[in-house]
């Protein structure tokens, strides 16, 4: 099986959901509750943060790329 490269927007995204899922989880059973004020704003910076480190792997990914000589 060949290896893929590492979709990292795909992992935080991920990631970022099921801790969002833990917290109100977790909310359901003790007296910690996650405000939904402040849920959807560090959803989108979350998912904005790895937007950008997904974006900065394959920009960086492209350039290694373009500077390794070909074989052939």
């Amino acid at each position: 099986m060949r290896r893929h490269p590492l979709d990292l927007f795909s992992l935080i995204s991920g990631l970022l959901v099921l801790g969002f899922a833990f917290a109100y989880l977790v909310g359901a059973y003790t007296d910690y509750r996650l405000d939904a004020r402040l849920a959807f704003p560090l959803l989108l910076v979350g998912l904005g943060a790895a937007g950008l480190a997904g974006a900065l792997v394959a920009q960086r990914r492209s350039d290694r790329a373009l500077e390794e000589p070909r074989e052939g």
